[in-house]
């Protein structure tokens, strides 16, 4: 590990005030689903810790979203690095699976517990006391930062890209430095240069005015088993997408790019496993290799209907919901999928099925060589003790092409305290103490290498 011994004794000193730092930040609802008045604490919150260390820090309107945190500060160098994170966090449902209040901040055996610590509010505090850090060192920084931290990522980032050509665009950016990506089982650093976008829709189906006995089966219409039937036609059994055209456009991938899937391994999956059940669709890991780092996806997120409570009641549903998420890569056109899914559902006979956008978010890849993702690399390199897994594009989604891709500037996820044991989205969402001073550790480095 490549840390000065200065830097190790700032954070040895203060690592107990770090931690109740992020237990703070924990305790704050930020659910941008619901608009929680607290969004707004967060945002001021990080204002707050932000005045100190850069030169402006402001609270600026984002159309239709919460505040964005929006910093400046100069450094010695020509170049301009955008950080870019977000303060929202998901909502905590199943509430009955959390182990402790999701806003408590508990800690226990070394981790930290609660909705949103690693997603994203390590990442922003890293910084923070990261910068604090090169602060107290007194050192210069090496190139000027743009700060941003929004509040609606997690609905999709509505107004980011209007608020990117009025309040970014003419800032002179040269790089953008993401949120984080995972580490591994064994502590691997990740790296990714891209996001898949999101279509997220709601379909619904009403074949009946009300609920009716079950014994009507044999003559009434079942909105549950309609929809069903008509979920099951929208993947294959190795569980790709069969809706005509829906690949269509994708953008060939370059050699590169195809190098690095060829190089990275699928992530570890002991946290989603459940004992003898096998948890992979089916296919060599070649193969789910290349569907992991390259091919849009179509996932069923819920369904509803009838009665699913504890006990007996035998009725037949007259109305049916689903939420259906996909991911789409380069070269693939939300709106286009949207249309592209109706089409579908007309032609297999279930055009009663309504759809409805809740989210449409386009992908966007960067190119791979720049110099801020070298110093990303090698930073983390020296930091976690392990050579990065590169991936191309990561298989979630962010709202890169509303930043990066509307400014025109390269963009890399640099690796976090992210791990798929974190349980990110998830009950129990909880972050290593360890890995958090590494992430702590791993953005002091790269400051110096920048």
């Amino acid at each position: 590990m490549r840390t000065s011994p200065e830097v190790e004794e700032l954070i040895r000193r203060d690592t107990a005030r770090m931690v109740e730092d992020l237990r703070e930040a924990a305790r704050i609802r930020s659910i941008s689903s619901s608009r929680d008045p607290q969004l707004r604490d967060m945002a001021r919150w990080i204002a707050a810790r932000l005045g100190g260390l850069l030169d402006q820090v402001a609270l600026v309107p984002v159309p239709g979203a919460p505040d964005a945190v929006l910093g400046r500060a100069s450094g010695r160098g020509d170049r301009r690095v955008l950080l870019y994170s977000h303060y929202d966090v998901q909502p905590t449902e199943p509430d009955d699976q959390w182990r402790h209040d999701p806003f408590e901040g508990v800690i226990e055996d070394g981790s930290l517990f609660g909705r949103g610590v690693v997603d994203d509010k390590a990442d922003i505090l890293a910084r923070i006391h990261a910068l604090e850090i090169w602060r107290a060192l007194g050192r210069e920084l090496p190139c000027d930062l743009v700060w941003l931290s929004e509040g609606a990522e997690e609905i999709g980032s509505p107004g980011l890209g209007e608020f990117t050509r009025e309040h970014l665009a003419g800032l002179g950016i040269d790089a953008c430095l993401w949120e984080s990506y995972l580490r591994g089982e064994e502590g691997e650093p990740e790296l990714v240069f891209g996001c898949r976008g999101l279509v997220y829709v709601e379909l619904r189906l009403r074949t009946l005015s009300v609920d009716q006995h079950s014994s009507f089966a044999a003559i009434l219409r079942s909105a549950t088993a309609e929809m069903v039937r008509a979920l099951a036609g929208l993947t294959d059994e190795t569980g790709r997408c069969v809706i005509a055209g829906f690949h269509d456009g994708i953008l060939p991938t370059e050699q590169r790019a195809l190098q690095l899937v060829e190089e990275a391994p699928l992530p570890a999956l002991s946290a989603a496993s459940i004992g003898d059940v096998p948890p992979l669709l089916p296919g060599d890991e070649r193969e789910l290799r290349h569907r992991f780092a390259l091919e849009p996806t179509c996932n069923i997120a819920g369904i509803s209907g009838g009665f699913t409570e504890p006990g007996v009641q035998t009725v037949l549903a007259s109305e049916a919901t689903a939420k259906l998420d996909f991911r789409i890569v380069p070269g693939q056109e939300p709106g286009r999928v949207v249309r592209l899914l109706r089409e579908h559902l007309e032609k297999q006979g279930y055009g009663e099925i309504s759809v409805r956008e809740i989210s449409l978010v386009p992908p966007h890849q960067s190119r791979l060589d720049f110099p801020v993702a070298e110093a990303v690399e090698q930073a983390a390199r020296e930091v976690m003790g392990k050579d990065p897994v590169i991936r191309p594009i990561i298989p979630g989604t962010g709202p890169l092409a509303l930043v990066a891709g509307v400014l025109g500037v390269p963009v890399v996820c640099p690796p976090g305290a992210f791990r798929m044991s974190s349980l990110v989205h998830a009950p129990n969402e909880n972050l290593s103490i360890a890995d958090y001073l590494d992430a702590v550790r791993f953005n002091v480095r790269l400051l110096e290498l920048l």
